[in-house]
């Protein structure tokens, strides 16, 4: 297999990043810290070096081995099979809920004449065709994707700031530091764990020793790009207007000209935050065939368009017809991302443990 090199590694960081943010951790954010909420995002890219700091030591633990099968060895069959499955059943709930979204926003804002099973049916069969084609192909077109992204976002960012007014920031602390740190879990829990996705990939298999470091660029770039689009948001609607809108973050673009002239750029958010969640579910789904695989031997590329019918299915049949609140969605989330937490410092504490035996003997 071709290695993947350490720029890719940093797209693929900066997308997982980026992909809960829209419809999701803003509105969270919004709904705890108010116009804080820059306040809290800055707290959570501080702390959020520390859950880097856990899989980067992961990372190193049998380099010749996916996270799926370093389960296996350091736990055992039966616990790390049991481990895997929890993985594999969380990580496509997240996939399932990121791809609802998108199919939701689309279809009620721009094509509400489509049947959403076609606009779902375009977007699976687009994944699921670089999908089959391995962990590298994705990376590649994540490294495409992040290079077409940064001339949007600059773009995007054409004639905000000058709209921004500092009242809409005030008053300051108002609802106190206890509230500021939950917005800082939610940020942690929603854009910074994902990260667990990229142990998918045997750290051998990474060209470069120093791969770790463009992960982290990706981290730092990313953080800053979600940081911008909030203060622009928050400093140009105010508090109010975004508690008001679903996706504040789109209509706020609806009103900015772009190089003077008049003309509607919410399209290039959109294309974003497409990117984001191709990305994401890319890795995603790779993440639960390389699960799977390591529970018993599969088919990849039947297997993946086993996936994608079943996503399909859900969103369209399942998910589409329940009336899930907000509240409920961050309940299953917050259990989802606290036992992912918890399986990350176990697996550290684990490999610790293990190399101190190792040293003894």
């Amino acid at each position: 297999m071709n290695k993947i090199n350490k720029s890719e590694m940093g797209s693929l960081s900066f997308f997982l990043i980026r992909a809960s943010f829209i419809g999701i951790t803003f509105n969270s954010l919004i709904n705890i810290s108010k116009q804080d909420s820059y306040i809290s995002m800055i707290i959570a890219f501080i702390l959020g070096f520390i859950p880097l700091l856990f899989i980067y030591y992961i990372f190193n633990y049998e380099p010749s081995l996916s996270l799926p099968k370093k389960n296996l060895k350091l736990f055992g069959n039966i616990l790390g099979t049991i481990i895997n499955i929890i993985i594999i059943w969380f990580t496509f709930f997240v996939i399932l809920l990121l791809f609802s979204n998108l199919v939701t926003f689309i279809h009620s804002n721009y094509l509400d004449k489509t049947p959403t099973i076609v606009i779902s049916i375009v977007f699976m069969l687009t994944i699921i065709y670089v999908l089959v084609h391995g962990i590298k192909t994705i990376s590649r077109t994540s490294m495409i994707l992040f290079y077409i992204f940064i001339i949007l976002f600059l773009l995007s960012l054409i004639g905000l700031f000058s709209q921004l007014s500092i009242d809409n920031f005030k008053p300051f602390l108002e609802s106190g530091y206890t509230i500021l740190f939950k917005g800082t879990y939610s940020y942690i829990t929603y854009n910074v764990l994902p990260l667990y996705l990229l142990l998918i990939i045997p750290k051998n298999d990474i060209d470069g020793k120093n791969f770790f470091k463009h992960i982290t660029t990706g981290y730092i770039i990313a953080s800053i790009s979600l940081l911008l689009v909030l203060v622009t948001t928050i400093g140009i609607f105010g508090i109010k207007m975004c508690e008001l809108y679903e996706y504040p973050e789109f209509q706020v673009l609806k009103y900015v000209s772009l190089i003077g002239m008049s003309a509607r750029i919410d399209g290039i958010l959109i294309i974003q935050w497409i990117f984001d969640l191709m990305v994401f579910m890319m890795v995603g789904m790779y993440f639960i065939l390389e699960c799977t695989d390591s529970l018993f031997e599969v088919n990849n590329h039947i297997f993946s368009i086993i996936i994608g019918t079943i996503l399909i299915i859900l969103n369209e049949y399942i998910i589409s017809n329940m009336l899930i609140s907000n509240h409920s969605i961050n309940i299953i989330c917050n259990i989802m991302f606290i036992s992912i937490s918890l399986f990350l410092v176990i697996m550290f504490i684990s490999i610790k443990i293990k190399n101190m035996h190792k040293k003894k003997e």
